[in-house]
């Protein structure tokens, strides 16, 4: 039977596995289901249609599945999923989707949030991603695997963050950002080479992804040709093929481009 301290409240209809616990202050609607070994510290609030997975911890004042911030949306059946082993620190936010997109959010496993970050409506966040302290994601933003958003980065609506890649600190990032890219300013500063170290990636396929790069964004000829080029030339490589395949399905944003050269 699940732990629930006497301080909390927690709805009759609410699903919950038998290990789950939770700590005081805590409040639980009445569509939840929360798997198992999932722990509630304390002063916590899901409510509407959240499905959380297994063995997710969240911290004092973290707070999933409230209405989205979003004035034209009228409708109810709304929802939130969340995976596994994931990590919401103090004062993170998650809200459900959106009757102008397709009515969830959805947020998978192995992530770390920290204090004050946030997940809007329509998002959908990958797995093993860490978002800083006060990094927050506007509405339907997409943000590939093992991505990282640094403190008090902002992401806008419908923006792409592709897989590996890592924003740096108090940055706005306004368009798409490549696989492995590293945005550090108004733009691209190259890229994530030590998310890729530290990965475990061949040196090899770094170096030839790093010879890619110089092609696509300081080629000879406009962007559209030299990612239809590369496309062909790279189509088998395990690395660039994922960076050409998202240059080529761009949000409304577009891409973003290196910064400027002084």
């Amino acid at each position: 039977m699940a732990k629930i301290h006497p301080l909390s409240v927690v709805d009759p209809k609410a699903e919950l596995a038998e290990d789950v616990e939770i700590g005081p202050f805590c409040t639980v609607g009445p569509q939840v289901k929360i798997g198992s070994g999932t722990r509630l510290i304390s002063h916590n609030v899901i409510d509407g249609d959240t499905v959380l997975g297994e063995r997710n911890t969240l911290y004092p004042f973290a707070s999933l599945g409230l209405p989205c911030q979003h004035k034209r949306n009228k409708a109810t059946d709304l929802k939130l999923r969340i995976g596994d082993d994931n990590v919401f620190r103090e004062h993170f936010t998650a809200h459900t989707g959106s009757d102008v997109d397709q009515k969830i959010t959805t947020i998978g496993s192995r992530n770390w949030f920290l204090v004050a970050s946030h997940v809007a409506h329509d998002c959908v966040v990958g797995d093993d991603i860490v978002m800083s302290n006060n990094a927050s994601l506007a509405g339907h933003v997409t943000v590939g695997n093992r991505a990282i958003i640094s403190g008090m980065s902002g992401v806008v609506q419908f923006a792409h963050i592709g897989e590996g890649a890592m924003v740096g600190a108090m940055v706005g990032v306004t368009k798409d950002v490549i696989p492995f890219g590293m945005v550090m300013r108004d733009g691209l500063a190259g890229l994530n080479l030590v998310g890729l170290q530290r990965a475990g990636v061949d040196k090899k396929l770094i170096m030839e992804l790093q010879s890619a790069y110089k092609e696509l964004f300081f080629g000879d000829g406009v962007l559209a040709d030299r990612i239809s080029e590369l496309a062909g030339k790279y189509a088998d490589h395990p690395l660039i093929s994922k960076v050409i395949t998202f240059c080529q399905n761009p949000s409304r944003n577009g891409l973003m481009q290196p910064e400027k050269r002084k």
